[in-house]
């Protein structure tokens, strides 16, 4: 399974990616300099093995996770699988992933059935102590649920849909400004203010793609850098040992032609989670294999999540689960993609 993470982000870019990207060697380098990968594990990349590492955040409670493959296929396969995420993000650890439509509608998300524990913990909210992530105009929305009728748990996920809806639209319209701040914990948390603040400490997509970093951080007022595609999805995940956990994306393809073998950047930046992470980024790098160029790609995968304060007694356990799993997660994820990215095309 996919989890949003990535590193001790002031330190991972030391020199220009451009710079970099020149040839095998220099592809050593990005993963030596800035994976802090070993030569061990920067073979075994080569030999087209998952390699996938923890590093330090650019503050405590950042988790940050990096890994890379060698893929026997070129990129535009990798593409072509990303756009069809339904099928994509499916199998172990994905419950339920929809694409969204192009322009939304609240239809998108009647397949979207929230955990009994999540409808039992909306039962119990207040603002400032929820067990979900709620903004202000959420918990006006849940107060209006009757929990003694018979209908009570049919209401909550008719609840979880209209937010999650409303939410989007919101995110389009204003961007995560206008998603509002988070009050399901106290102090509230300014989710834009803080992503900003991420992306800024996390300057490998601001050198690679510096179009692409303005328009995370500006969206939707940032104009759209030319030959950028994008869409949005919902997905439940279920991490192990952790809770199912609803979540809203926003992917976006950026191509590169610095003609140096980078060839596209993936972003995708979570608008919001109902459990774990007030903020999250993934970023995949492909570049292509100087030595087989056209027919193999490398695949360079940096992840930063920022989760919530998972205070009191469990708390450090949860984000031991949650740093623990996200760097295996990646490792699966990459030799997934792998295998299905040089699986033969089906006959006809």
């Amino acid at each position: 399974m996919r989890i949003w993470l990535v590193a001790g982000t002031t330190a991972l870019i030391l020199t220009p990616l451009a710079a970099t990207l020149a040839g095998v060697s220099s592809i050593d380098v990005l993963l030596r300099t800035h994976f802090h990968f070993s030569a061990t594990q920067i073979a075994e990349v080569q030999r087209g093995h998952a390699v996938s590492a923890s590093l330090p955040g650019s503050m405590d409670r950042e988790i940050v996770a990096a890994g890379a493959i060698r893929i026997e296929a070129p990129p535009e396969k990798l593409l072509a699988l990303v756009r069809d995420i339904e099928t994509f993000e499916s199998g172990t650890g994905f419950v339920t992933t929809v694409r969204i439509s192009n322009p939304p509608v609240i239809e998108d998300f009647a397949r979207l059935q929230l955990p009994p524990g999540d409808v039992a913990d909306l039962r119990r909210c207040v603002p400032g102590s929820c067990k979900l992530k709620l903004g202000r105009r959420d918990f006006d929305q849940l107060a209006a649920i009757d929990w003694n009728t018979g209908d009570a748990n049919a209401k909550a996920n008719q609840f979880a849909r209209r937010m999650a809806f409303q939410m989007l639209e919101r995110y389009q319209q204003g961007g995560a400004a206008a998603v509002g701040e988070q009050i399901d914990e106290s102090p509230a948390r300014q989710v834009a203010a803080e992503f900003t603040a991420m992306t800024k400490a996390t300057p490998w997509v601001a050198v690679a793609a510096p179009d692409l970093s303005a328009y995370l951080t500006r969206y939707p007022k940032a104009a759209a850098p030319p030959g950028m595609e994008e869409y949005f999805y919902w997905s439940i995940v279920e991490f192990s040992g952790l809770k199912k956990t609803l979540r809203l994306n926003h992917v976006v393809f950026y191509p590169l032609t610095s003609g140096d073998g980078a060839r596209w950047v993936l972003a995708n930046r979570q608008i919001y989670a109902s459990h774990y992470f007030q903020n999250g980024l993934e970023l995949r790098l492909l570049v292509d294999d100087p030595a087989a160029v056209g027919r193999s790609h490398y695949l360079m995968v940096l992840n930063v999540a920022r989760p919530d304060g998972l205070t009191g007694l469990f708390g450090p356990l949860v984000r031991y689960k949650v740093r623990s799993g996200s760097r295996e997660a990646l490792r699966k994820t990459l030799t997934g993609t792998k295998q299905r990215c040089e699986a033969p095309e089906p006959t006809r």
